[in-house]
C-alpha cells in the first residue's frame, strides 16, 4: 500500500474550454497539466454540486443515495465512500465547503472542525475562495505542530463564480501545499471541476434562467456536463492528454488502485466507475474503451422534472422521467 497524501481541489462550474464569462476554465488547470495527466473527454456524474460531489466520492450515481435534494445526508452506514476507506486505513480525512448548504448535506466528507477556523469563521456564512485559502492555511499551521505521520486526504471547495481570482487563488494554495509537505513526490493531486455551465453563446445565461425560474442542472448539453480532470500522482507522466471516454466516477477508483487499498467485492460491485490506471499505463482494451457509456443525472429519483442521459462518444440518449419521453442526439465532431 502507497500512504500517499490525496488533495482533491474542486473549482464550481468551470467549463473544459475558455469562455468570456466567469464559468471559463481558469489558468492554473494548463499550468498544473504541464506536470500532471488531464482526461479531455470525461462527464460528470450529475449537474448539480451536491449529487456530483457524493457520486464522486462513492463511484454510484447520485439517484442511488439519496430521494430528494431538500432532506439529502449521505448516509455512511449503507455506502462506502473515499473518505471512510482512507479513514479506515489510516488516513486523515479533511474538507473545507464554502456553502453553508451545501456542507450541510455533504456528509460524505469529513468537514474540518471548528477548532482548526480562524477567528470569527461561522458555520451559517458563505466562504469565499480567499477564506477557503486562509482556513486552510490556519488548519496546516496547526496540524504541522502536531507532527502526525498520518497520510491526509484534503478536499478544497472553490467557486469560480464572480471572482476573477480564483485561478491565483487556487495556485497560491497549491503552493501553500507544497510548502507545507504536500508534494508531487507524495501526494495526489486532483483538480477538476463537479460540472460545467451553459454556454451564454447558447443563449442560455444566469439572468435568463433566473427570468424563466430555470435552473442549470436541467441542461444535459455538453457545456454543463463535461469538466475539467488533471491528474498528479508520484512517478506519473507529465504533460499527457488521454481523450478516452470517462466519468466523474472513475477518480475514487483510480486513486485508490494508486494507493494499492485493496477492496472487498462487496464494495466493488457496488460501484459504476472504473479506475483509469490501465489507460494511463495503457494497458487497457481500447476497443471496449470506445464503446463505453457513460450516465449522467439530473435531480434526485424522488424530484419532479429528472432528466438522465446516456452518452457515449457517437451520441447522446435523453430520458426525461416526468414526460416518459426519450431524445437522441448524435455527437459533433
Amino acid at each position: 500500500m502507497n500512504n500517499y497524501n490525496v488533495v482533491w481541489i474542486l473549482v464550481d462550474s468551470v467549463r473544459t474550454y475558455y469562455t468570456d464569462d466567469d464559468r471559463s476554465r481558469i489558468r492554473i488547470m494548463d499550468k498544473f497539466a504541464e506536470d500532471a495527466l488531464e482526461f479531455t473527454n470525461v462527464i460528470t456524474s450529475a449537474p448539480s454540486t451536491v449529487m456530483s460531489v457524493s457520486s464522486m466520492m462513492t463511484s454510484i450515481p447520485a439517484c442511488y443515495l439519496g430521494r430528494n435534494y431538500n432532506e439529502f445526508r449521505f448516509d455512511r452506514n449503507f455506502f462506502s465512500s473515499l473518505p471512510s476507506i482512507l479513514k479506515d486505513h489510516g488516513w486523515n480525512s479533511q474538507a473545507i465547503v464554502m456553502v453553508p448548504d451545501i456542507r450541510e448535506k455533504l456528509t460524505v466528507l469529513d468537514l474540518l472542525d471548528r477548532k482548526y477556523w480562524p477567528k470569527n469563521y461561522s458555520h451559517k456564512d458563505d466562504w469565499s475562495n480567499k477564506d477557503i485559502y486562509k482556513i486552510l492555511k490556519n488548519a496546516l499551521k496547526i496540524f504541522s505542530n502536531q507532527n502526525s505521520k498520518k497520510p491526509y486526504f484534503w478536499f478544497l471547495d472553490f467557486n469560480c463564480r464572480q471572482d476573477p481570482e480564483t485561478s491565483n487563488i487556487v495556485e497560491d494554495s497549491i503552493k501553500l501545499l507544497n510548502e507545507n509537505g504536500f508534494n508531487k513526490d507524495n501526494t495526489i493531486f486532483v483538480l477538476c471541476s463537479d460540472h460545467g455551465y451553459p454556454d451564454p453563446q447558447s443563449g442560455i445565461t444566469p439572468e435568463i434562467l433566473k427570468q424563466k425560474k430555470l435552473t442549470h442542472d436541467m441542461f444535459m448539453t455538453d457545456d454543463n456536463i463535461m469538466i475539467p480532470l488533471i491528474f498528479s500522482y508520484p512517478g506519473c507522466k507529465k504533460n499527457t492528454k488521454f481523450n478516452n471516454l470517462s466519468s466523474s466516477l472513475d477518480i475514487m477508483p483510480t486513486i485508490l488502485e494508486i494507493l494499492g487499498i485493496k477492496i472487498s467485492d462487496n464494495v466493488k460491485k457496488q460501484w459504476f466507475g472504473e479506475s483509469r490506471f490501465k489507460i494511463i499505463n495503457e494497458t487497457s482494451d481500447i476497443k471496449a474503451d470506445q464503446e463505453r457509456k457513460v450516465r449522467v443525472d439530473a435531480r434526485f429519483l424522488g424530484q419532479n422534472g429528472r432528466v438522465t442521459a446516456i452518452r457515449n462518444n457517437k451520441n447522446k440518449l435523453l430520458y426525461f422521467h416526468d414526460k416518459k419521453k426519450f431524445e437522441l442526439f448524435t455527437i459533433g465532431n
